[in-house]
């Protein structure tokens, strides 16, 4: 499987901004935020699912993103931001970057750090920063079969479930960890994991959002991200 993945991950990093060539679909929304950090930022998320190995691979390109902050992209149940699986990210102040999964479970608390019990084995692929952009990858496989239904409650994530995909920008601070995310944009659209997407999201900074601590014992919207 690893040898099959590295293979995938060519492929996809060579296909980065060509992803139309697999039918994908793309919706562009505006992407929104107040006050700065962030300034014109635009990301790119792409997902392509391989039937033969049912191995989905995405990947998340950011321009503008600036130094000790991240982008967010998050799978959600609905569009208020809470119950949502999210894949944030980061550009920390030395220029490195890390892609990390979390989930935003029990409406609007901060996203905690997720694992394969949330549904499928995440592994973060080679990240990097070059001329500005900031590239993200990352795979999710081996998804097990959901057995038990759980209402009001945030499910394992699926490859066959239908997401509200939603964005946010914000800050790190000066552990690594999101502190406020600044633009949040939910959008009404469904997306699936087992089949190959492309979306476009654009800040508008002609409808402001204010700004939300990420800091706990505090309700928060969550966050989402892809690289």
């Amino acid at each position: 499987m690893k040898y099959i993945l590295l293979s995938l991950l060519v492929v996809l990093s060579l296909n980065v901004g060509k992803i139309a060539a697999f039918d994908a679909r793309s919706t562009f929304n505006n992407f929104v935020r107040d006050p700065p950090p962030a300034s014109n930022v635009t990301v790119n998320v792409t997902w392509v699912f391989i039937h033969k190995v049912n191995v989905t691979l995405v990947g998340i390109t950011i321009s503008n993103l600036q130094s000790s902050q991240y982008a967010a992209l998050g799978l959600g149940q609905n569009q208020s931001m809470g119950e949502a699986h999210v894949f944030m990210c980061k550009r920390f102040a030395n220029n490195s970057i890390a892609i990390q999964r979390f989930v935003n479970p029990e409406g609007h608390h901060p996203p905690v750090p997720a694992g394969s019990e949330q549904g499928g084995v995440f592994t973060p692929l080679p990240s990097k920063f070059i001329d500005g952009i900031v590239i993200c990858q990352f795979s999710l496989s081996n998804f097990a079969p959901e057995t038990v239904k759980q209402l009001d409650t945030l499910r394992p994530l699926s490859p066959t479930a239908k997401y509200h995909p939603l964005f946010s920008v914000g800050r790190l601070n000066s552990t690594g960890d999101a502190q406020y995310h600044n633009g949040r944009e939910p959008q009404p659209s469904l997306v699936q994991l087992n089949e190959n997407q492309n979306l476009m999201f654009r800040e508008n900074t002609t409808k402001p959002f204010a700004a939300h601590s990420m800091t706990k014992n505090k309700k928060n919207t969550g966050i989402f991200l892809h690289e």
